[in-house]
């Protein structure tokens, strides 16, 4: 578990970076502008690396038991999610308006697990993921962060559409990916 943990808040503050301009630009002229994108990348990965062995090392730990209906508000909670998903790897004006997209899909993402799942490793994940996206949508607001103001016409149905496609294609490849089935179709 404390693996898990090292990894979620390794992650969690390597993206904290970008929530305060100060320390990314601190971390820009380190890296140098062209390198700045490829080794955020490549320490995310890392991270996430690290968050694939605490989570499979880990053993269960039941914390909670949960209510039946927790799948159900999951599905709900994910879908939503991924429709923020879909926004933030689009330019439409409803990134504008939500601001930080990702960052709310990772806490409706994680809401809905936590619905679904009462471990010790899924509040460790899924509990640390959303106060860290909380958190980040919380100094990136008082530190003025704004994403590029560039918007382009026909991105939101887009947005949407991607999203929606990416929940199903999610839901198909779950049981490969993560080992636990959500349904068929």
């Amino acid at each position: 578990m404390i693996v898990l943990a090292a990894g979620v808040l390794l992650f969690v503050l390597l993206h904290g970076v970008a929530a305060v301009p100060r320390c990314k630009s601190y971390v820009k002229s380190r890296t140098g502008e062209k390198w700045y994108g490829p080794a955020f990348g490549l320490a995310s990965l890392f991270a996430i690396a690290v968050i694939v062995l605490g989570w499979r090392s880990s053993s269960f730990v039941a914390v909670y038991e949960p209510r039946l209906w927790g799948w159900y508000v999951n599905y709900a909670l994910t879908f939503i999610g991924f429709l923020c998903l879909g926004i933030f790897l689009f330019r439409g004006s409803y990134r504008q308006r939500l601001r930080f997209p990702m960052a709310i899909a990772t806490v409706f993402w994680a809401a809905g697990h936590l619905f679904a799942n009462g471990d010790l490793a899924s509040l460790i994940l899924f509990g640390g993921l959303l106060l860290g996206s909380a958190a980040h949508m919380a100094v990136a607001a008082a530190n003025g962060v704004r994403p590029t103001p560039e918007v382009r016409i026909g991105h939101n149905g887009l947005s949407l559409i991607f999203g929606a496609a990416l929940y199903g294609i999610m839901t198909q490849l779950h049981p490969a990916i993560i080992g636990v089935p959500i349904f068929a179709i």
